[in-house]
């Protein structure tokens, strides 16, 4: 019996002891900003059945939200996109890079048929360190291109960011 009792009242500390422990919680935050960018592609692949180019963006960004995340950052993304049958699909890397030089990496993908992208942030330096997140993104705006192999467009973006503490 003393050994129950005794197993009992170690249990016992030990959870009264865990609750004061302090446990890093991520921050969490959402946003909204506007992205617009000019594209320069290069053909990989023309045929009648397939297409497949690369991409190089660069733009920046204007933030829609209270945060103000993502306000003047400078945008670089990479990216391959396929066209079968009259419908396109893209996956790429970009770098988000903040007025102050710290930056955040993400990847992502979409098609033709949601008209948007979906991002996922991996990687921050700086106070971005340890950053994880995901936006969403459509494009709400597109020029007629000023030189043959460029695009140029603006996409609105909702999402969210968690930092650790």
């Amino acid at each position: 019996m003393s050994y129950r009792r005794s197993w009992s009242s170690l249990t016992i500390m030990i959870l009264g002891l865990a609750t004061f422990i302090p446990v890093a919680q991520a921050q969490r935050q959402d946003f909204e900003a506007l992205g617009c960018y000019a594209a320069t592609y290069g053909i990989v692949h023309t045929s009648p059945e397939v297409v497949i180019r690369s991409a190089d963006a660069k733009g920046i960004m204007q933030s829609n939200h209270d945060s103000k995340f993502l306000e003047n950052w400078t945008m670089h993304t990479v990216y391959v996109i396929k066209v079968v049958g009259g419908k396109a699909s893209w996956n790429g890397l970009g770098k988000g890079m903040a007025p102050d030089g710290e930056f955040i990496l993400g990847e992502f993908y979409g098609d033709s048929e949601s008209g948007g992208s979906t991002w996922k942030i991996f990687y921050g330096t700086g106070k971005w360190k340890g950053i994880k997140g995901e936006l969403k993104g459509k494009v709400i705006r597109t020029g007629k291109p000023i030189v043959e192999g460029t695009s140029q467009l603006c996409e609105k973006y909702a999402g969210w960011i968690e930092l650790p503490k």
